[in-house]
């Protein structure tokens, strides 16, 4: 009777260390940044498409192609002005949707992208703080298909010296997020 009663025990304790992670999984993967309500103006010269896991802005003629990952719990949609800009520039910018909104998740969300755009030669991934990561990760492991990577108060944590790839690295110097001494 006292071993069943111990047995009892230790089960609710493990069931409730269990539903402590879940609810702790829950609320943090739901408390992440939103994008701001605004009008986004777009260039009739644009077409915006939107499906389950990216959106697409593609120019008439673009020159260029740019894979963007958002940042570690941001809402994708926040980057939509930006890639609008990027598209009236004439690059053809794919805003990737990201599970959870941690591009953790999905570091190969990138993978297959170039094909369904045979008309653009240049492609570029890019990524603003934990996605900027995970892209640069994705193009460590993909030699030759991109020209070049932007990093956005983010860090590569694969190495990229032997890739070839061309690096563009930003930050705030009033950044309160990035980890300068691992940036550097």
């Amino acid at each position: 009777m006292k071993l069943d009663k111990r047995k009892t025990r230790i089960f609710l304790a493990a069931a409730v260390v269990v539903l402590a992670l879940i609810l702790s999984c829950g609320w943090y993967v739901n408390d992440y940044y939103r994008a701001e309500i605004t009008a986004m103006q777009v260039s009739p010269h644009i077409t915006v498409e939107t499906g389950d896991d990216r959106m697409v802005f593609l120019p008439e003629e673009p020159e260029a192609g740019l894979i963007f990952y958002p940042g570690g719990k941001v809402e994708f949609t926040a980057y939509a002005p930006l890639m609008a800009e990027l598209a009236e520039e004439n690059i053809l910018c794919v805003l990737l949707k990201m599970p959870l909104n941690l591009a953790v998740l999905d570091m190969d969300a990138a993978q297959g992208i170039p094909e369904l755009f045979p008309q653009v030669a240049h492609w570029y991934l890019a990524g603003h703080s934990l996605g900027g990561s995970m892209a640069a990760s994705f193009a460590g492991k993909q030699p030759g298909t991109y020209e070049g990577l932007i990093l956005l108060a983010a860090y590569s944590t694969a190495d990229l010296t032997e890739t070839g790839l061309k690096v563009c690295s930003l930050y705030g110097d009033r950044d309160g997020v990035l980890n300068l001494e691992k940036y550097e």
